[in-house]
């Protein structure tokens, strides 16, 4: 009777359909859609809304770190070229005594200079490495949102039992931290996998 109806014959098929079983099945199973979706909601906005600024903390660390990185090579360079040229006027035989004395009182100060270019440099890669466990935090919470989206999703696509065990014991390994970080991240994989993805 169902083909008759897909391919439009409706006088061949003979149907009869029980109305109220049928509306309340149509019912529960909304119902259980909407329960689901406000259900995976929370996690899908929660990790959309923390992307922007997980994808913002990265660029500002990826710069933060060249910077410091270009600023501490180039200093250092600076800083090889004025020793080797203390070291060539002192190995020079004509270059003792006040020579000496004022090309130290001279060049001294600038390799000073340099080396606490060299601590403030490091200091911006320190706030670098704060910002890159900030994104890490980010990123992993990111990852929990969307296991729990999929798990919830791939509870609708298969609610058996022992599917739904698995995935409870799952999402209690993920939430109590017992699970290793590389394993959260083969879980999103194996559960995208479920989906075709």
């Amino acid at each position: 009777a169902t083909e008759c109806l897909l391919m439009g014959k409706y006088e061949d098929a003979k149907v009869e359909v029980d109305s109220e079983g049928l509306i309340s099945n149509l019912a529960q199973k909304i119902n259980e859609m909407i329960i689901n979706m406000k259900t995976i909601e929370l996690p899908l906005i929660n990790a959309g809304a923390q992307t922007p600024s997980a994808l913002i903390c990265a660029e500002s660390v990826i710069t933060l770190m060249s910077q410091s990185t270009n600023d501490v090579l180039n200093t250092s360079d600076q800083l090889v070229e004025s020793f080797e040229k203390l070291e060539e006027n002192m190995n020079s035989h004509g270059f003792n005594g006040d020579r000496l004395k004022d090309y130290l009182q001279q060049e001294l100060p600038l390799m000073k200079s340099g080396m606490f270019d060299i601590i403030s440099s490091q200091s911006y890669q320190d706030v670098a490495r704060q910002k890159m466990e900030a994104l890490i935090d980010d990123l992993n919470n990111i990852r929990t949102w969307l296991i729990d989206a999929l798990v919830i999703l791939n509870i609708n696509k298969d609610s058996s039992e022992t599917n739904m065990e698995k995935k409870a014991t799952l999402l209690k390994q993920v939430k109590n931290k017992i699970m290793p970080e590389n394993a959260k991240q083969d879980l999103v994989d194996d559960l995208l996998l479920e989906f075709g993805l």
